[in-house]
């Protein structure tokens, strides 16, 4: 069944995958069509443009802004229009925060085409639709998660000091190092956590129930 007349934002900064999503998506949307953003900036530029939207396809990774942080600012530009999470991260852990971030729906990057016409669909229905049907393909039990993300002790210290709200500088005299160590090894954490901002760690963070780790003796 196609979706007659349906505009849906794309904000996503890699160039191939919008023409790809172009391409998977646009026969679904008879007289609509797939607009693409390539920063938070071109996103509520589009939205205040005067073009109606039906549907937001937001990337949690951009050049320029929190992924978490803009799905608010958008739907205070246009609360009617669902907002759906649409990233490669494809771990339980972020289909979490998007649920508690109150987004509409989760879409991985690595469904099957006609997967991801289903959950547009679903979508664009008024419905919400979180991809949790990819943990069971992928040989995890629906009801279990996997393995929490593997930070080492000096790791965890850090994402600790960050999730209270400290700065580099404070995080280096609170753990007796330098600033440059400390930058190592936030750089570390986000890649094991698998973001690129600050406040995305602190939110992966808050999921994992951590408790700062003993030092080293």
């Amino acid at each position: 069944m196609n979706v007659f007349a349906r505009n849906v934002l794309l904000v996503d900064d890699h160039s191939l995958l919008q023409h790809a999503l172009k391409a998977i998506l646009e026969p679904l949307l008879v007289g609509g069509e797939i607009h693409c953003a390539s920063t938070a900036q071109d996103a509520v530029s589009a939205l205040r443009s005067g073009k109606v939207f039906h549907l937001v396809l937001l990337d949690l990774k951009l050049p320029d802004s929190d992924g978490m942080r803009l799905m608010s600012l958008l739907r205070r530009e246009a609360p009617n229009v669902p907002v759906a999470i649409f990233s490669g991260q494809d771990a339980p852990i972020y289909r979490q925060l998007a649920r508690e971030a109150d987004a509409d729906g989760f879409l991985g990057k690595s469904m099957e085409p006609g997967a991801l016409v289903d959950g547009v669909r679903t979508l664009l229905s008024g419905r919400r639709f979180f991809d949790d049907q990819q943990e069971r393909t992928r040989g995890v039990p629906h009801g279990e998660t996997r393995p929490r993300p593997k930070l080492s002790p000096k790791q965890e210290r850090v994402l600790c000091c960050l999730m209270e709200g400290l700065s580099n500088k404070e995080i280096a005299q609170r753990l007796d190092l330098s600033e440059r160590t400390v930058k190592m090894h936030l750089t570390s954490v986000y890649h094991v956590l698998g973001v690129n901002t600050r406040s995305q760690a602190i939110l992966v963070g808050q999921t994992l129930n951590l408790t700062m780790p003993p030092e080293d003796g």
